[in-house]
């Protein structure tokens, strides 16, 4: 009788993971056909993926084509686009379109590593305070006191108080760009860690972290990956206002150092080539990764499907 008992307690315990891993797998394909769907489907999500790889193919590209270092200086001065300056000069006589293209990179990176460990915290956090009772409290506590201070301002002051690099620009992007994904990841994991199959997984002997890695965080994946699209459009941003207000150091050319000595000389002597130039380029990567976002919040929430 005990024989028996015990098979059969071994059969339900090796069903229940059975079940488990399938659900595992099934997230993960589902997930896999969201962005499929995303990315093939949604004419916005394909004109914002051909606008980031044409940025990508002028970061890899373009400082081997354009004739001029970003850092040499000539004698022609605040001059407007020309044949020889396509995108003109600024005061020490820098070609505005070298300055455009290898900032692109300093830019960029600083933003989508801001999003990816923003992504992660995010993620973590809002799975942990789902998922665990007892520290829920906290964690959202702390989301909802960041959440209450003014992103930029916040960022700034932070800025300020330490010495700029970009390092401490991914650092303090992170600490504004995970709170609204944990809120929306802790949402998602309060819904399904008491699903029949959640249970089926806890009671086949799976510890509370094989649940969160197998079940809880491929079902909160598709959230996830949307915050990130988005915050990479926000970071751009962002990591531009922070590099006009001097966060950072204004001696690496990028899209921001572009516009923080465009502040100082620019607005003077009246050279709107010098600040159009990388405004187009910020406002076009923005909305790119925005383009990719709409269309993934769409495909993930159906209230917004037409």
């Amino acid at each position: 009788m005990n024989s028996r008992s015990q098979m059969e307690k071994g059969s339900s315990s090796s069903s229940s993971s059975s079940s488990a891993t399938a659900t595992t797998k099934n997230a993960i394909a589902g997930f896999a056909n969201f962005v499929k769907v995303v990315f093939l489907r949604k004419k916005a999500a394909k004109i914002g993926s051909a606008i980031i790889l044409f940025y990508a193919i002028l970061i890899i590209l373009g400082p081997n084509l354009v004739p001029y270092s970003p850092y040499a200086t000539s004698a022609s001065i605040n001059s407007p686009p020309s044949a020889s300056h396509l995108l003109g000069t600024d005061y020490l006589g820098h070609d505005v379109l070298s300055q455009v293209i290898w900032g692109a990179y300093p830019s960029m990176i600083v933003a989508i590593l801001a999003a990816i460990g923003g992504a992660l915290l995010g993620l973590i956090v809002g799975v942990f305070a789902g998922y665990f009772s007892k520290i829920e409290g906290a964690l959202t506590g702390i989301s909802d006191i960041v959440l209450t201070f003014p992103p930029l301002p916040l960022l700034v002051l932070v800025g300020l108080l330490y010495a700029g690099a970009s390092s401490l620009l991914v650092l303090i992007l992170i600490l504004v760009l995970w709170p609204p994904i944990a809120r929306a990841v802790r949402s998602q994991i309060l819904s399904v860690k008491n699903r029949p199959y959640v249970d089926a997984a806890r009671s086949s002997g799976l510890s509370d972290f094989e649940i969160i890695k197998e079940i809880m965080i491929p079902s909160v994946a598709s959230i996830t990956f949307a915050y990130f699209v988005l915050n990479v459009a926000v970071a751009v941003i962002l990591v531009t206002g922070l590099e006009y207000f001097g966060i950072g150091n204004p001696e690496i050319v990028s899209w921001g150092s572009m516009f923080y000595w465009a502040q100082q000389f620019a607005f003077y002597s009246g050279d709107w080539w010098w600040i159009f130039a990388p405004g187009i380029a910020v406002t076009t990567v923005a909305t790119a990764f925005a383009l990719i976002g709409f269309s993934v919040e769409e495909i993930a929430n159906p209230r917004l499907r037409v």
